[in-house]
Formats: structure tokens, C-alpha cells, sequence
């Protein structure tokens, strides 16, 4: 009995690496755009966590105003202990954030960019950068105000991005829409 060798193939023909390029380009067309928009999610993911972190520290502040016995306006009321006067908030006739001012108000209201500017920084204590300008270079979050009683803060980073805050309710509203 003889046996005949057999020869091994070594390799790959070419119909077996035409079949491996098409399922790598179909995997790339699936997969790619998810990895395309990190940056936008990064973004969207700061907004909500800031957004989270006001909301939090607003809730924190009328919760405090209610325990301390408060049913209407209450100035200067100390939030953060052993934070001076940068601590405290005045809160208004709904027992929410009003503003940070430290002369005696009887009735504070929420009611122009500049409150708004000083609630954010007090409620979030290491706040990103605010201010009335379009532009990421001169701070994080733009500041409208919004009559009566209510602040937008827009991400300067993705204007399409931002967190709404109405101080009549205490409601803080992140819109983490990009394509909005």
C-alpha cells in the first residue's frame, strides 16, 4: 500500500481575503461614527453632570430653608458653613435660590443675569466659568435670563447644549440634545 503525500495550503485564497476586507468595512461603517463622536458625548456627558450637580445643590438649599422653619423670603441664609458670605443665598417667597447679595433684601427675586451668575457660583461651589458672553475662550456657560424668575446657562463648547433653571419651582431642566 502506498500513501501519496498530500500537500498542505499555505495561505489564504483570494475569495477568503475579499470576504475578510468586506466584514472589516462593514464592521468600520457600524462602528466608526460611535467612535467619531466621543468629543460630543464628552460634552454632553459635562453638561449633564453640571446640570446634575445644580439641581442637587438647589434641592440641598430649599430642603435647608424648610428645616430651618422658613415659609417665605429669607435672606442671607447660610448654605455652606465655613463659607462666609460666599455660602449664603437669598431665597425667595417660593423658598428657592434668589441670589447672593449680602445687603438685608425683604422679598429677593431672581430677576436679571447678574442673580443668575451669583446663584450658579454659590450653589456649585467650584462652578465652571459663567458669564453673559458667546465665547469658550472667555468661560464655559453663557447666562441669559429668562422674565420672570428663570435662567438659561448655554455650553459655550456646543451652544445647543444647556441647563435651565426656574427659580418659582426650584425645576432645573438639562438640555443634553445636540442635535436640537
Amino acid at each position: 500500500m502506498k500513501f501519496k503525500a498530500t500537500q498542505q495550503q499555505q495561505g489564504f485564497t483570494l475569495i477568503e481575503l475579499v470576504i475578510v476586507i468586506i466584514m472589516l468595512a462593514i464592521l468600520a461603517v457600524i462602528v466608526l461614527p460611535k467612535f467619531i463622536n466621543l468629543q460630543q458625548d464628552a460634552h454632553v456627558s459635562n453638561v449633564k453632570g453640571t446640570g446634575g450637580a445644580l439641581a442637587s445643590g438647589i434641592g440641598l438649599a430649599h430642603i435647608k430653608w424648610a428645616a430651618m422653619g422658613n415659609s417665605g423670603p429669607a435672606d442671607n441664609l447660610q448654605i455652606y458653613e465655613n463659607a462666609g458670605v460666599g455660602g449664603q443665598l437669598d431665597m425667595n417667597l417660593w423658598g428657592y435660590p434668589a441670589q447672593n447679595y449680602p445687603p438685608f433684601e425683604s422679598s429677593p427675586r431672581l430677576n436679571n443675569t447678574n442673580d443668575c451668575i451669583s446663584v450658579w457660583n454659590t450653589i456649585l461651589q467650584d462652578a465652571p466659568s459663567v458669564s453673559t458672553i458667546v465665547n469658550s475662550t472667555a468661560s464655559e456657560y453663557r447666562v441669559t435670563y429668562i422674565n420672570p424668575d428663570q435662567c438659561r446657562f448655554f455650553y459655550n463648547k456646543l451652544n445647543t447644549l444647556s441647563i435651565y433653571y426656574d427659580s418659582r419651582n426650584g425645576k432645573v431642566i438639562t438640555d443634553s440634545d445636540p442635535n436640537s
